[in-house]
């Protein structure tokens, strides 16, 4: 019964012990500092979205990087940075035709007059602001992966090295993976496009009325497009043309065939939300048309969601169609994003 009693009374000291026990674990030998991505994209989601894009709406960015060698950070690093133009040299997108990558133009934004990143104490990554201006948003490229901010980390204060790779053969290129027995991580290619307000996933109901042209009312036929639930009607997708007109690409038939007639429609909108539809340039059908987007007109998911009210009419030549649609915001249809590029 004793050595019960003292068995007892030292397992629960070691229990005590253990659960009070502080661990503190020492620091790495040095500190580094790096660009945790070489070739990310950023999107600027303009307009509403459920997370926090306050910084996109005031056509801003931060540009991060990051520090390894310590559990906690307990005083503020410094790393100064600078463009590299150089980066893009017979650079070329790998994913989209090998279009070339370029630096973005001195005038499309403009950067801390210092160039440095702080990494404050308490956190292990800072970021430099990147104000866009205009410019950039006027250019009919920047919605797609073109515009690139190359930046190097020149020197730093408080960290004792940068990430600058190990190379494995002579006159390495910092982009040319095959050449570095360790990758180098002291550069990024930042790459920043753009999405006006009515980019998005759409969630789309409504009614096709088609009349055959000419009187010919065997291609007459009517299609209603409706889920019982909002959320499983059909997924659309608006696509950024500028900053403040979308495509929509769509689909239709005419009674007595299986055969879809795909077209696009081009939406502008105003700053009350007023829409006009159109046609692209060089469609061979002409569409015309009016709507309205209204914040939390609709709803779904129990909460209130942004929707795009269209009526417009589509003539084909052989067949005009009517259609009255309800599109209502599923989501922005923005994700992670890293390019890969080809040096030629």
């Amino acid at each position: 019964m004793k050595k019960l009693i003292y068995l007892l009374i030292l397992s629960t000291g070691i229990l005590t012990a253990c659960h009070n026990q502080s661990w503190d674990f020492p620091d790495y030998d040095y500190t580094t500092v790096y660009f945790p991505y070489q070739y990310p994209v950023r999107t600027l989601v303009l307009g509403e979205d459920i997370y926090d894009n306050t910084l996109d709406n005031a056509h801003k960015s931060k540009i991060m990087a990051t520090m390894g060698g310590v559990y906690e950070n307990t005083k503020d690093r410094t790393l100064k940075v600078e463009v590299d133009n150089s980066l893009c040299l017979d650079a070329h997108f790998d994913s989209i035709y090998g279009e070339p990558v370029i630096a973005m133009p001195s005038e499309y934004y403009s950067l801390a007059a210092d160039k440095q990143i702080v990494i404050p104490a308490g956190s292990i990554s800072g970021g430099i602001e990147v104000q866009f201006t205009d410019a950039f948003f006027a250019d009919s490229k920047s919605v797609s992966n073109t515009y690139v901010i190359p930046l190097k980390i020149t020197s730093v204060d408080g960290i004792d090295s940068i990430l600058s790779g190990k190379a494995a053969v002579e006159n390495p290129d910092l982009r040319v993976a095959d050449d570095w027995a360790i990758a180098p991580k002291n550069f990024i290619l930042y790459g920043v496009k753009y999405i006006n307000p009515w980019h998005g996933a759409y969630l789309r109901r409504g009614k096709d009325d088609c009349k055959g042209s000419n009187g010919n009312s065997a291609l007459d036929t009517v299609i209603v497009y409706r889920k019982q639930y909002v959320e499983r009607d059909q997924v659309v997708k608006m696509k950024t043309v500028s900053m403040n007109e979308v495509s929509l690409t769509l689909d239709t038939r005419v009674r007595g065939s299986e055969k879809n007639i795909p077209f696009e429609i081009r939406i502008s909108v105003d700053g009350q939300g007023n829409c006009t539809v159109a046609q692209p340039n060089d469609s061979s059908y002409v569409a015309t048309g009016n709507g309205k987007f209204v914040n939390d007109g609709d709803k779904w998911g129990e909460k209130p969601r942004d929707v795009m009210y269209l009526n417009y009419s589509v003539d084909f030549g052989t067949s005009v169609h009517t259609f009255t649609d309800t599109l209502v915001v599923r989501d922005r249809d923005v994700k992670f994003e890293n390019f890969s590029m080809v040096i030629k």
